[in-house]
């Protein structure tokens, strides 16, 4: 990878405490500052590719074509087995 030198102007308090942090992390301030672009970059590029995976999602459409309004809440808060057994996959329950 070709490098570049640039040149930062930076408060000395910051300074002081970035080099003792990196000498308690055996590591540069340099590195330190190399470590903190990429992570920045590299994300908002993540953040990127996955609003694009998302735009491309609601592209193809929904998933539900029916009626939202036909929907019965009971239906939304339906239990499971409860589901499975109005489906014919689990015995009805016996009551008495």
């Amino acid at each position: 990878m070709q490098t570049r030198n640039i040149t930062f102007n930076l408060p000395t308090e910051i300074i002081r405490q970035a080099k003792i942090y990196a000498a308690e992390h055996d590591t540069t301030i340099n590195a330190l500052v190399r470590e903190l672009l990429q992570d920045t970059v590299g994300g908002e590029s993540r953040a990127r590719s996955a609003a694009g995976r998302l735009l491309a999602l609601a592209d193809r459409g929904p998933y539900f074509t029916g009626d939202p309004g036909a929907i019965r809440r009971e239906d939304l808060h339906e239990h499971p087995c409860r589901l499975r057994r109005s489906m014919g996959a689990l015995p009805p329950i016996e009551r008495e």
